[in-house]
């Protein structure tokens, strides 16, 4: 079996499967130490794939545990100039996430050609691939609920727990943070979009990939103006597969 590990900002996700194969299970965990009770300790693991975007310290620990428990040292995914058709556009390779690279690995495949990714996590990030494949490069801003922790952090303001999403003029403080919050992002995304139909993406519109936390959610909101949006829950798990074959 194949475990694959995207050690995110705010969570770790997983993924266990043969090789070239489907996946036979998956899910995330808020902590290292959580991965090596349930679910995973019923599955022999001969081999792992990591993508991580804290810091060395995890990343070690994380390694440590893996050869203790499965005795095998896990491979971990670098950004590299040239994979699977994609070029990056970042001149220091060592300034891209990971995560952003794998994400984009994977859209690129999925999408056949041009595509904007959409990763709707901590931050949001969007990079636009064109149809050779050269990296465009992209944007990075507060993501959903780290935008609104922001506003209210060092105030009093209780936000609910269940917030009411939307992009109307919000009738509340609450409200309107959440709405300003999310028509921040969705003004962001449709700006690309409408910018790079009449510049870089001239030749073939893009297909429009989310994936992350929040992006079932942003995807409703979304008005893409007839190009294909969809979610692709799990893009830097399957760019995983591709950067490390």
């Amino acid at each position: 079996m194949i475990l694959d590990l995207d050690v995110g900002n705010s969570r770790i996700k997983w993924r266990v499967g043969e090789t070239g194969g489907q996946p036979v299970a998956s899910g995330s965990v808020p902590a290292v130490d959580d991965l090596f009770t349930q679910p995973l300790a019923q599955f022999d693991i001969q081999r792992a794939r990591i993508a991580c975007v804290r810091g060395s310290e995890l990343l070690a620990g994380l390694e440590n545990s893996l050869e203790a428990r499965w005795k095998l040292v896990p491979e971990v995914a670098r950004v590299s100039r040239h994979c699977q058709g994609v070029s990056v556009a970042y001149a220091d390779l060592n300034r891209l996430g990971v995560d952003r690279w794998l994400a984009m690995l994977a859209a690129y495949r999925t999408a056949s050609g041009p595509v904007v990714v959409v990763d709707c996590g901590t931050a949001l990030t969007v990079d636009l691939v064109a149809a050779h494949g050269d990296h465009l490069g992209g944007y990075i801003v507060p993501g959903l609920r780290l935008g609104t922790l922001a506003l209210t952090g060092n105030t009093a303001i209780r936000l609910a727990a269940q917030p009411d999403w939307g992009l109307d003029p919000g009738q509340s403080t609450e409200e309107a943070i959440y709405h300003g919050s999310l028509m921040m992002l969705v003004s962001l995304i449709e700006a690309v979009i409408r910018r790079e139909r009449t510049g870089l993406f001239r030749s073939a519109a893009p297909v429009v990939l989310l994936t992350g936390g929040d992006a079932g959610l942003i995807k409703r909101f979304v008005d893409a103006a007839r190009l294909e949006v969809r979610v692709v829950p799990d893009l830097v798990l399957d760019g995983l597969a591709l950067a490390l074959p």
